[in-house]
């Protein structure tokens, strides 16, 4: 079974750099699954609206379409992944590997405040905390650890995995 090790977390929490940065020391390639949203989603959320349920089965499938035709076995994917049944879904077809990076609120708002050219506003950080649902297995790490020891945790935590 393909596996990936999920980087996961409200918006503004660092999936994308950690993820980046951990797939370059495990040496496996990594997915941002905002590449993966219908165009319609990104809509959405540009106007600040959050995306429900129906608007999320769609592109989760898209993703593990994505892994599944691929040739390669281990991914790093930076998701968002907030609730349980969306991780049910991905772990239906693929071992799931859960990294949550917690972060509150004011740490996510100053962070989006700083982004440029990026279709998330930092008005849906709330409904992203509202919605999210902390997973019972995997790592919960802080979002605002030092970059190089949060890859460096990862790494030892999952080299032998690969």
């Amino acid at each position: 079974m393909k596996q990936i090790i999920l980087i996961m977390g409200i918006c503004g929490c660092g999936k994308t750099t950690v993820g980046k940065e951990l797939s370059k020391s495990l040496g496996i390639p990594f997915l941002d699954a905002d590449d993966f949203h219908p165009r319609e989603n990104v809509m959405k959320m540009s106007r600040g609206q959050a995306l429900t349920d129906e608007d999320r089965w769609p592109w989760l499938a898209a993703i593990v379409e994505h892994i599944q035709h691929n040739h390669r076995n281990s991914f790093v994917l930076g998701c968002s992944a907030l609730k349980e049944s969306y991780r049910a879904y991905l772990g239906q077809r693929l071992q799931v590997h859960p990294v949550l990076l917690e972060l509150s609120f004011d740490e996510a708002k100053a962070r989006m405040d700083q982004r440029k050219n990026h279709f998330m506003p930092s008005s849906l950080i709330q409904s992203q905390l509202d919605t999210l649902e902390i997973p019972k297995d995997g790592l919960k790490l802080s979002a605002t650890t030092p970059l190089n020891e949060l890859v460096d945790k990862l790494d030892q935590n999952f080299r032998k995995l690969l």
